[in-house]
């Protein structure tokens, strides 16, 4: 990635990111894009891969990339990071793309928090990715839990939930219950962080699912800026006041579970709608509006509210009809009218890790909520067939 000058940013910033809605250019590759506050430019449109199975990773993979993503998000823990490399080495040997055409984000996982355990981590992505940097690298989650703490996990220890003497990337303890690393906090993690921008091995760095407070902390003794938020966020979950605090802070905020995960969600409790997001009555009568799909509905909604939006799929025709969103916009009024969804459901509440005093969501647990055991030994991979 080319570093930008502060001039050029903010050029760019009132060019081409979004405050209204704004069309996408015809033949602008990638899509609409962001300035980050570290000066690198980043599509607002990523590839997600969370929970895309192996077999299929690669082909979803090249396949956005041939028409037209730039910015594919991933993870170690999803356990496909290989087939991603072999993708971009195949995209790279056709000359589809140049490893500066590409916008690569990844995270580390909560098993390797401890500073003698991030770069690890890292070095194992890089390795799958076959990639020398990432251009963003994030906390995947505030809290070291499941984590044991005694040494690295990644992804050839094992993305799977087993037992700590196994050393897997989701250690549990004999009882079953996911293991919490007591002694590590966020904050030594991030300093870590940045000294892996210091090295070269990451342009830019953030935080996933971390709450207004967390932000807070990271932001006042951060060094390298917090360039980017990823949580999850869609029609039922909006996170108005999240993403008006990274507004303030110019930390761009990016959704994760833009289509709310769908029929493959980890929803403990039902939404107060009856329903999810993709089968909305809602959504459905834009959808016949426009002519388009409940998924492109939702999506061009997240780019006309200024975020940046993940979306995954495997399946070759949704890859090219989720980004066949630029030629076309919301109205104001059915923007506005999004508001009447906003009933707070989060998919992804993972109470199984609560007892880490760094988890993000103890508010949002149910009154005396009571610690679970695991129940999914593949969670990188999505539910268990």
């Amino acid at each position: 990635m080319i570093r930008i000058s502060s001039k050029k940013a903010s050029e760019l910033v009132s060019s081409r990111t979004l405050v209204g809605a704004r069309r996408c250019l015809s033949g602008d590759v990638g899509g609409m894009r962001k300035t980050l506050a570290s000066g690198y430019e980043m599509p607002l449109f990523s590839l997600g891969t969370w929970k895309a199975k192996k077999g299929l990773t690669q082909a979803a993979v090249e396949t956005a990339i041939k028409a037209g993503y730039r910015n594919i998000d991933t993870a170690n823990d999803y356990n496909n990071e290989e087939e991603i490399g072999q993708a971009f080495q195949n995209l790279f040997n056709e000359k589809i793309v140049t490893r500066d055409d590409i916008f690569v984000q990844s995270k580390l996982w909560n098993s390797n928090h401890r500073s003698e355990h991030v770069e690890a981590d890292l070095d194992q992505t890089l390795k799958d990715l076959q990639l020398d940097y990432v251009d963003m690298y994030m906390i995947h989650w505030p809290q070291a839990a499941p984590s044991y703490g005694k040494q690295a996990a990644t992804r050839v220890d094992g993305a799977i939930a087993d037992h700590y003497s196994k050393n897997p990337m989701f250690p549990l303890d004999d009882a079953g219950y996911y293991c919490a690393d007591m002694e590590s906090h966020y904050v030594e993690t991030w300093q870590k962080m940045e000294e892996l921008v210091d090295k070269g091995k990451v342009k830019s760095i953030g935080i996933s699912n971390f709450n207004k407070a967390q932000i807070e902390e990271v932001v006042s003794v951060a060094k390298h800026p917090v360039s980017l938020l990823q949580n999850e966020s869609h029609v039922y979950l909006q996170q108005k006041d999240l993403i008006d605090q990274c507004n303030f802070r110019n930390i761009v905020f990016q959704s994760f579970s833009s289509l709310g995960s769908g029929d493959t969600n980890y929803a403990s409790y039902a939404s107060p709608t009856g329903t999810i997001p993709l089968k909305d009555p809602h959504i459905a009568s834009l959808a016949e509006k426009y002519k388009k799909s409940p998924a492109q509905i939702m999506l061009r909604w997240g780019i006309q509210r200024g975020i940046s939006v993940v979306s995954k799929s495997v399946t070759p025709e949704r890859v090219l009809s989720n980004f066949d969103i630029w030629d076309w916009e919301l109205s104001e009024e059915d923007m506005k009218s999004f508001d009447q969804l906003n009933c707070g459901w989060r998919h992804l509440l993972w109470g199984e890790v609560s007892h880490h005093p760094d988890y993000p969501f103890k508010d949002e647990l149910p009154y005396n909520y009571v610690l679970e055991k695991c129940s999914n030994f593949a969670p990188g991979q999505g539910k268990q067939d």
